[in-house]
């Protein structure tokens, strides 16, 4: 757990509170309030809430959070929120639709045996008795595996059904 020494206000250090009090014994939830206020320390947070899709979090000095409400009081912030610049919102585009490019490919790979006509034959004993479902849902997924976008959408994989 990292904790934040204070001198006037000002974080002076930011450790791991046994490396920064490696002569003191501590439970295993590490230091407790009084500690903490008796040798000028604050706990530390390495997160803040952020939408991933247009923004960022960003090592930061740190410093004490004071006039936001919705944080808790008495913490040191080691990052900051800033926006994602058209760039990088278009590299996490494009990754994400390769990606979903590459899911839609493996789920036609594991789909494909739905294809072949024996297994829908009837006169096969058991047979696929929902290929049309198949048919439709690899379509579906076909036309992502062609022009991936990065918010695809994928439907949901029939269950195969068997005749007796």
């Amino acid at each position: 757990m990292l904790i934040a020494q204070l001198t006037d206000g000002v974080v002076t250090n930011v450790a791991d509170y046994q490396s920064m009090f490696p002569d003191t014994s501590f439970p295993t939830s590490g230091p407790n309030a009084d500690f903490m206020v008796q040798n000028n320390c604050m706990y530390v947070n390495v997160y803040l809430p952020y939408d991933s899709q247009t923004q960022k979090l960003v090592p930061a000095t740190p410093y004490v959070q004071v006039d936001d409400p919705t944080q808790p009081l008495n913490w040191v912030y080691t990052v900051e929120v800033a926006e994602l610049t058209p760039e990088e919102i278009q590299q996490m585009h494009d990754s994400q639709a390769a990606q979903n490019q590459k899911t839609a490919s493996d789920l036609l790979y594991a789909t494909d045996w739905t294809t072949i006509p024996d297994v829908a034959n009837p006169e096969n004993d058991p047979y696929l008795t929902n290929q049309a479902e198949f048919l439709a849902y690899r379509n579906t997924v076909r036309k992502i595996a062609v022009n991936p976008t990065w918010d695809a959408v994928f439907p949901e994989q029939p269950v195969a059904t068997w005749s007796k």
